[in-house]
């Protein structure tokens, strides 16, 4: 079936990256198709009473950023996250200091594991220091250049190489802190580590954020804002630019339907792009084809214990020798009102990487029992305190680059003045998250924006 509607704008995918570029345009005659029955990709919650159960991205940028001005227009409101955010599970207890500087001090290791710990960590101290002066800004350098700037920044070679074969349990310590990149040590850039523990441990007047009400909200309020313009459960089959304007074909509830657009911004996944994009450049769906992707498995756990916990005062925790890489407590930001304690709470467990590849193989109940025996051995006084769990299995999950990747065909490819096909989406820098992807809409979109004019 044909709509015989010409838009100024197609953008295909809901993700952070498709939100922004519709939000951007809606000015304009627009069209959002997104194959979920909702918006928001990777940023998934569902409400629970009181609380609510993440299931996917939950840390929000700073105002001024492009996710946060959408959420400003939309009136979302964040919430600081108080709770310590890099405590460990370490030899049965948690270990929660006030400074992650602390941590070799503290923890109970062997004095060859506490060098070896303390050797690591003063190179990521001076390797952070190196990513961080990378970030600044250089005069005349476009956001996008900049971020590809940035994803070069120790590219050369693996986080594995970077950390080596460190004495006894370290090794295991920092490999599970670092699949929060979905991807194991060996499959991602010294870079992304650094970068990792650069953005944990902040800078001056750095501040962590959630979005009250749950991450999912934000794709609700823009679905709701666009109305009509959003069509879910679509399934893109092919774009293909006719010269005059382009096809966009898709599968909605068993029919087959077409759209016409002046320009079209595509966010999907790299391997869906070049599955339903015809005729692109060869050096550019080799590039396409060479985006990673880790997949990740997480659990939102809803409790109804009434006293005090241990973890109240704790956001975020890593777990090594469990079956999940991180514990999140979200109900940490809204744990205290009024001087008193709120009953219940809200956590998520996190698997990245070939452990949650194997994960994937199992059936929800399997991996809720594997979760859930190790939560308790963590916290063993949430026994019988547990209401609600929901498995989320994200696959194709996180883009992250691997070693010596080379995306400069892409860069190229978006910057002509005579493609109609744009393209944006959280693989345009070294990790993905929903601020690079937004990021690299709004890029696209003022490029389309100046086809438009010139068309």
């Amino acid at each position: 079936m044909l709509n015989d509607q010409l838009y100024d704008v197609v953008v295909i995918g809901g993700g952070p990256a498709g939100m922004t570029a519709a939000w951007e345009l809606r000015e304009k005659k627009i069209l959002l198709l997104e194959k979920q029955d909702r918006l928001g990709g990777r940023l998934h919650s569902i409400k629970m009473g009181d609380y609510w159960l993440n299931l996917g991205g939950h840390l929000f940028p700073q105002p001024g950023s492009h996710v946060r001005n959408m959420m400003s227009s939309l009136g979302l409101e964040v919430i600081e996250i108080p709770g310590n955010k890099f405590a460990i599970w370490f030899d049965g207890k948690v270990h929660s200091p006030k400074s992650a500087m602390l941590m070799p001090l503290i923890l109970p290791l062997t004095l060859i594991e506490r060098v070896s710990f303390v050797r690591i960590g003063l190179r990521l101290m001076t390797s952070v220091k190196g990513w961080r002066k990378v970030l600044l800004p250089v005069a005349n350098e476009t956001p996008m250049r900049r971020r590809e700037r940035v994803a070069r920044f120790m590219s050369d070679f693996s986080f594995r190489d970077f950390l080596g074969r460190p004495a006894g349990r370290i090794d295991n310590l920092f490999s599970t802190a670092l699949r929060r990149a979905a991807v194991d040590v060996e499959d991602q850039t010294a870079g992304v580590g650094v970068s990792l523990f650069g953005t944990v441990w902040g800078g001056k007047g750095s501040t962590a954020l959630n979005l009250k009400g749950g991450s999912g909200r934000l794709g609700e309020e823009v679905a709701k804002a666009l109305g009509e313009r959003v069509i879910l459960g679509t399934t893109v089959t092919d774009v293909i630019d006719e010269g005059g304007q382009v096809i966009v074909d898709y599968e909605r509830n068993g029919q087959r339907e077409t759209v016409r657009a002046r320009q079209v911004i595509v966010t999907t996944p790299a391997f869906v792009t070049r599955q339903i994009v015809k005729s692109l450049p060869a050096d550019v769906d080799k590039t396409l084809q060479g985006v990673q992707y880790g997949p990740f498995v997480s659990m939102g756990i809803i409790t109804d214990e009434v006293s005090p916990m241990p973890f109240d005062d704790i956001y975020a925790v890593t777990t090594p020798g469990a079956s999940f890489d991180m514990l999140f407590n979200h109900a940490n930001p809204l744990r205290v009102k009024d001087g008193k304690r709120n009953p219940g709470g809200s956590l998520m467990v996190y698997r990245g990487g070939r452990g949650a590849g194997e994960l994937l193989k199992l059936s929800e109940q399997e991996i809720q029992e594997r979760f859930l025996a190790d939560l308790l051995k963590i916290y063993p006084m949430l026994a019988g305190h547990i209401t609600e769990t929901r498995i989320a299995k994200w696959t194709p999950g996180n883009a992250c680059r691997a070693v010596n990747f080379n995306f400069d065909p892409i860069l190229e490819y978006c910057c002509r003045a005579d493609i109609k096909i744009d393209l944006a989406g959280d693989y345009f820098a070294e990790i993905g998250n929903m601020e690079i992807a937004a990021a690299s809409a709004h890029d696209s979109v003022m490029r389309v924006r100046e086809r438009l004019r010139s068309s």
